[in-house]
């Protein structure tokens, strides 16, 4: 093609070509090995596809945390701190209930165009809590922008292996994974600095700076083959009631265990009513799916054990990864005494451990064809580095602490792509959706569960060791010192800090002993699995 016609010729078409001019299918490597061939994609193609997803997984991840620091800001401006709670539990609760619905309507639609509208989605939520005029938008925004998130995190799970061979996937997912992780992290940091320096809402702005990348790459070059089934068909396999009831129990679980302690006491009937409504609405949900023709999990998904133990340990692993992310930067407040940002610069290490786990992990399983010694070999470093949370106290050394958390970081990345790819090789593949959604929706589950149960575990013995100790503190001066750490720790005295920091790393250990807990469930699940081949 000469440069004259360059011009007017379609961008879309452009990026279907090579730099002689031909299409994309005549300079497809036929080879199948090749990234991108597979989907009928160029290598040049490829890698823009990747671009575009890792866009996409950076922008979802940052906005499930980004919040956390400017809520004061956010609060301050809207006069409305009772409500800001659920600026993280809305997105939490859309977000965990979208993760099987996504991957059951990729299966009906199609893997890009599920892709392209939960894009889509996350980037109408993004403008809307943008320009919210009030609290109760900006929830309804985030909830928008968690329907948009959790499509994007389970699909660009279920697309990668859509796009390479399943045994080379897991170098591509454990980046993109990692990726994930480290903006996860660094979400509160950037938070943070946006509400101080700007404003908070370009938390969300840059979602529509950004965001549209992504969303052209996906519609004008990732190619993924239609599922071969009329209009008609497509709406008729859809579980309707399956749907519903997954969402109505998904929804009262979290809320009963995202109101427990804070919103409300464990024992009162809001918190024990949700929850055992949630579970009864998961047993109605299983009958349901046992006998239903068009199930959401098909049957024989929940027969496969490597499956099934997996997506248990999927769970216990959101625990922890959760659990610490959210807990070590209140360690560093309330016992070494930091600001919220060097709190956050402190997981650093903790960040470039995911991020070195993870590729590591998916080249040993490109190279030899296996993910579950990955899973394995994780879970064992998690459980050590866990455990050696458990010995941290005031006088614990910071070069012992960055060392730690490198480990754990590392083995919680190593891990990320262990479980997952252990699960879909163990599945047919067109059960590659199901285990995807399911696994990816235990774990954000279980992020909740984590939070919420170390956050109870360190509130009560707090408050059990402050009184032991004759530090007699109502719960509001509790409260207080939780909110703002480093300017409450200046009011309490020279002869009281020593035994108040005691008494608050004593507390955080019963919460590390509970990660400990959940990091040996994930162990046990990895010994239970199987190793499939490859396909």
């Amino acid at each position: 093609m000469d440069e004259a016609n360059i011009a007017t010729y379609p961008l879309k078409d452009f990026l279907h070509l090579g730099s002689t001019g031909e299409s994309s299918a005549d300079l497809t490597n036929s080879d199948p090995s090749t990234p991108g061939a597979k989907a009928g994609l160029t290598l040049a193609q490829f890698w823009i596809v990747m671009v575009g997803l890792n866009v996409s997984m950076l922008l979802s991840a940052l906005d499930v945390n980004i919040v956390a620091t400017a809520v004061p800001a956010i609060s301050s401006e809207f006069r409305s701190y009772n409500k800001s709670s659920w600026l993280a539990t809305g997105f939490f609760i859309a977000f965990a209930n979208s993760l099987p619905l996504y991957a059951k309507l990729s299966d009906n639609f199609g893997r890009r165009e599920a892709f392209i509208f939960a894009n889509a989605v996350f980037i109408l939520g993004s403008g809307l809590c943008a320009g919210s005029k009030s609290m109760d938008m900006l929830i309804w925004s985030r909830v928008i922008q968690g329907i948009g998130s959790g499509g994007i995190y389970g699909l660009v799970n279920v697309i990668v292996p859509g796009l390479v061979p399943l045994r080379d996937a897991g170098k591509y997912i454990s980046t993109i994974l990692a990726t994930w992780a480290v903006a996860d992290v660094a979400g509160p940091l950037l938070g943070g600095s946006f509400a101080q320096y700007v404003t908070w809402r370009w938390c969300f702005w840059i979602n529509l700076c950004i965001g549209p990348i992504s969303l052209l790459i996906s519609v004008l070059v990732l190619k993924l083959p239609p599922p071969q089934m009329t209009w008609n068909e497509k709406f008729k396999s859809i579980d309707y009631l399956g749907s519903v009831l997954l969402v109505g129990s998904t929804s009262c679980l979290l809320l009963g265990i995202s109101w427990g302690g804070k919103s409300f006491p464990w024992a009162s009937g809001q918190v024990i009513g949700t929850i055992v409504g949630g579970l009864a609405g998961f047993a109605v949900f299983a009958v349901v799916e046992h006998h239903s023709k068009v199930a959401l999990f098909p049957l024989p998904l929940l027969r496969n054990r490597t499956a099934v133990v997996l997506c248990i340990g999927q769970f216990f692993y959101g625990a922890n990864l959760l659990g610490l992310i959210y807990n070590l930067p209140q360690f560093f407040q309330l016992v070494f005494g930091d600001s919220p940002t060097l709190s956050g610069v402190w997981l650093l290490p903790l960040m470039l451990g995911i991020a070195i786990g993870g590729p590591v992990a998916g080249w040993i399983t490109s190279r030899f064809g296996k993910s579950r010694i990955n899973a394995i070999v994780g879970s064992g470093a998690l459980i050590l580095g866990t455990g050696l949370l458990t010995l941290w106290d005031a006088q614990t050394p910071r070069a012992v602490a960055v060392v730690e958390m490198f480990i754990i970081g590392a083995a919680q990345g190593a891990l990320m792509s262990g479980l997952l790819l252990t699960a879909q090789v163990a599945v047919p593949q067109d059960h590659l959706a199901a285990v995807t959604g399911l696994s990816i929706f235990m774990q954000s589950t279980g992020d909740t569960f984590g939070i919420a149960a170390f956050a109870a575990i360190f509130v009560s013995d707090l408050e059990r060791g402050l009184t032991n100790s004759g530090l007699e503190l109502s719960p509001s001066e509790i409260e207080n010192i939780l909110r703002q750490p480093e300017s409450q720790r200046a009011l309490l005295s020279e002869q009281v800090l020593p035994e108040f920091l005691e008494t608050c790393s004593d507390a955080m250990r019963g919460g590390w002993w509970f990660l400990f807990g959940c990091t040996v469930v994930v162990g046990v699940c990895t010994l239970m699995a199987r190793q499939s081949q490859f396909r």
